[in-house]
């Protein structure tokens, strides 16, 4: 038990429970739209129906959010993880490229979502550094996507787990459609293989977070922040923290700020993965054990070229 515990500690111990991901929009003081990713939000209450987030009082968009007589919650889709991130950047012109229309209160509404609640401010309490806004929930869209899911620093869905007295023999081991899709395949493949990998990373005492991003800077590389984002799958807002934390570890040397940081490994940060890709590269062999040398290459270029082709 630790009673004596800094704000990153605080914030990394929080990161552990995870949250579904919304994005929230409302007209800001120009009467332009404005959004924010936020992992704040809850419910309050059924009758009336009620839900809420917070909001950072430093944050430039919280007159726009405390002014607001109403804005609308996204829950977004498992799909929508690059528009998490895009909401999640300051300066980012976030309505670019996007599919939204505005609604008869003024307020953006994103197409694709999970679900929404367009929302009438309730009440606005003070928390600490943070505005807690409670909205009143006038009307919802529930378009039962499976939503997207943060925790630990990266993006994750949801996948229902077996309780444990179900019987085995109740199972169907057969085979079934989805069993030919690629997709599929790509997805189970990636769990399973992650799952061995991540147990190794444990060991070495680093978060699966730290790993993809000194991973990602190996041999000293330098990365712009959304590149890096990209890479390890870590949501902007998180990344910043877990930056500043392996920079005062001397993991890593950041310069610049917002989406024109540069990201560069130090000498020690590759220290601390050396051994890891060591570690993988004898894992991926057992792995891949019924593979020779050409199909091993030939797997790793296809994948190359479903990445590139799926990159938005």
């Amino acid at each position: 038990m630790k009673k004596n515990f800094s704000p990153n500690e605080f914030r990394s111990a929080l990161s552990s429970f995870a949250t579904g991901v919304t994005i929230i929009t409302t007209q800001d003081l120009n009467e332009e739209p404005i959004g924010m990713t936020a992992s704040s939000f809850n419910s309050v209450s059924m009758d009336p129906p009620l839900v809420l987030w917070s909001i950072a009082k430093s944050a430039l968009s919280a007159p726009s959010f405390t002014d607001a007589t109403f804005f609308a919650v996204h829950v977004l889709a498992s799909d929508q993880a690059e528009i998490s991130n895009k909401f999640a950047i300051k300066g980012e012109d976030k309505f670019s490229n996007i599919n939204w229309v505005e609604d008869i209160n003024c307020v953006p509404i994103i197409k694709g979502v999970s679900s929404r609640f367009d929302c009438k401010t309730y009440a606005i309490h003070e928390g600490g550094d943070h505005w807690i806004i409670v909205g009143e929930v006038l009307t919802i869209e529930n378009n039962t996507k499976r939503g997207l899911v943060f925790s630990d620093g990266s993006y994750a869905t949801t996948s229902a787990i077996r309780p444990n007295d179900q019987p085995e023999n109740r199972l169907d081991t057969g085979t079934s459609l989805i069993d030919e899709l690629l997709i599929y395949q790509l997805a189970r493949a990636s769990r399973q293989v992650e799952n061995l990998f991540h147990k190794t990373v444990d060991e070495e005492e680093l978060t699966i977070p730290e790993w993809r991003i000194l991973a990602s800077l190996y041999g000293n590389s330098s990365r712009i922040l959304p590149e890096l984002c990209a890479r390890t799958f870590v949501d902007p807002s998180a990344i910043i923290d877990i930056l500043n934390r392996m920079n005062k570890d001397n993991l890593c040397v950041l310069s610049g700020s917002g989406i024109e940081m540069v990201i560069t490994g130090t000498d020690n940060g590759m220290k601390r993965v050396a051994n890891l890709f060591d570690a993988a590269r004898n894992q991926e062999q057992k792995i891949l054990e019924e593979m020779n040398e050409i199909e091993r290459v030939s797997l790793i270029k296809q994948l190359k070229s479903i990445i590139k082709n799926t990159d938005n």
